[in-house]
């Protein structure tokens, strides 16, 4: 597929998936809850609690900025928060693989090698991983440690322990065992060698070679840092969980309603679903995933459900837009201003 076509696929996505958000917008969650009723219950909000939920919102994006920084070893705080910035800004927006390729430029412009910026992006994409995979256990078990569960729930948590054992173990193989890597890296460089006498242009040399470095340095930082930089995935990803409970909290649905434990089953299915966004920011998608999970356990209260889904995402998606775009421009602009200085 030629890159124009390619284009044109992905913008065409990006509009039916806009079409979608807007049907679900208009039609869909106003036929389940009141927008007036949501309206009312964010207008009672005080202003501390307001200014609560955006010192979360906050804390969440540095937390991230902190996990993005242990992946690249001289990485400070403040560029690893403007990373992580610029990535979540353009994975709201754009096709999956392009915050990717914005790291590994950043990495690069501050000054970091092309191996040691991609062992960066994979280390980070790595602990992502593991990170989403460890959602859906931690949110069942902590429904059943609480006793909110039904009888499917020790099922449940009893096969997504298998699914993420099955799951773990790709990367794992990847990373433990060299022959493995090696085989994948000579068929890659086969069918790059293909590709390159189809369009009848020269394909980049010693491409096994460099991929095997490559592999070789991820497997050294995966060793090193892999344990401290998932925790702090976890920790940054639980940070959303957080701000998710004190809306919830905020609107007037207390503990007798829904436990923490169910804030934080609802978090992990909405979390999971946004892998695979369905509309651009998965808007439409998460609010109705978070109404309807948390809908079982606060019956007739779906105008605050969706009142506090709307106040999550505002302080977890909304608020690093506008901060992602900035932190872009920064980063162009001081690029630019080191190329010409030199």
């Amino acid at each position: 597929m030629s890159l124009a076509a390619r284009q044109v696929r992905n913008l065409a996505g990006w509009l039916i998936g806009l079409v979608g958000a807007v049907v679900i917008a208009v039609w869909v969650l106003p036929s389940v809850a009141s927008y007036a009723e949501m309206a009312a219950t964010i207008e009672a909000l005080s202003a501390w609690e307001l200014i609560g939920l955006l010192g979360l919102g906050l804390v969440t994006i540095a937390s991230a900025g902190f996990a993005t920084k242990l992946t690249l070893p001289g990485l400070t705080w403040g560029k690893g928060t403007l990373a992580t910035l610029c990535a979540n800004f353009l994975t709201a927006f754009v096709p999956t693989g392009v915050d990717l390729a914005v790291r590994f430029a950043m990495y690069k412009s501050w000054g970091f090698g092309a191996r040691q910026s991609a062992s960066a992006v994979a280390l980070a994409g790595l602990s992502r991983y593991v990170t989403l995979l460890s959602l859906p256990l931690l949110g069942t078990a902590a429904i059943l440690v609480s006793g909110r569960g039904d009888e499917q729930t020790p099922i449940r948590l009893i096969l997504g322990s298998i699914a993420f054992a099955l799951l773990i173990s790709i990367p794992w193989l990847l990373l433990r065992h060299e022959s493995l890597a090696k085989r994948i890296a000579l068929r890659l460089q086969r069918f790059v060698h293909l590709l390159a006498r189809i369009v009848r242009r020269p394909a980049p040399p010693r491409i096994a070679e460099r991929l095997l470095k490559t592999h070789e340095q991820i497997v050294t930082q995966a060793r090193d840092r892999w344990p401290s930089v998932t925790v702090s995935q976890l920790v940054a990803t639980l940070m959303n969980a957080v701000v998710l409970l004190a809306a919830v909290r905020f609107v007037g649905l207390g503990p007798d309603l829904l436990s923490w434990t169910e804030v934080l089953y609802a978090f992990a299915l909405g979390t999971i679903a946004a892998v695979i966004p369905l509309t651009p920011g998965n808007i439409g998608v998460t609010e109705l995933i978070l109404l309807g999970v948390l809908g079982l356990g606060a019956a007739n209260m779906e105008s605050q459900i969706l009142a506090a889904a709307l106040l999550y995402r505002i302080f977890t998606w909304m608020l690093p837009v506008p901060l992602g775009i900035a932190s872009y421009l920064f980063w162009r602009y001081t690029s630019r201003s080191r190329a010409q200085s030199k």
